[in-house]
């Protein structure tokens, strides 16, 4: 269903700007006899052809134009931002004090920053 909508609008576009010319090969007669602004003027062969380019003109026109209008309107969003208040708050500030006193031997067995084992870099010759 999805794919059958957007087939419909896509052959709507396509075929939204021939559609002077679809009214003018079916009112043909009646534009040449009675809409034509050259009918006085049978050397020109204009046959309303000034019709189609009015018609034309004014397709192009309402293309040009914004389907949203020159003023856009906005929508202030307000942020709502609720504090609430938590008043027991588990630190577990005793299982805190027990890791601690796990690292204090750690902290013996590191001596030094063994910089001394670091080779120095080979000199170009």
């Amino acid at each position: 269903m999805k794919k059958v909508v957007i087939l419909f609008v896509a052959m709507n576009m396509l075929v939204k700007p021939l559609w002077p010319v679809a009214e003018y090969i079916m009112n043909y007669n009646y534009i040449v006899n009675v809409l034509c602004e050259n009918k006085e003027r049978p050397e020109l062969k204009c046959e309303g052809k000034c019709y189609l380019a009015k018609q034309f003109a004014k397709e192009s026109k309402e293309n040009e134009k914004n389907p949203f209008g020159e003023k856009s309107p906005t929508l202030d969003i307000l942020h709502a931002v609720f504090f609430k208040k938590i008043s027991n708050i588990f630190l577990g500030l005793e299982s805190l004090q027990n890791t601690q006193d796990n690292f204090s031997n750690a902290l013996i067995l590191i001596s030094s920053l063994h910089v001394p084992d670091i080779s120095e870099p080979p000199e170009l010759v």
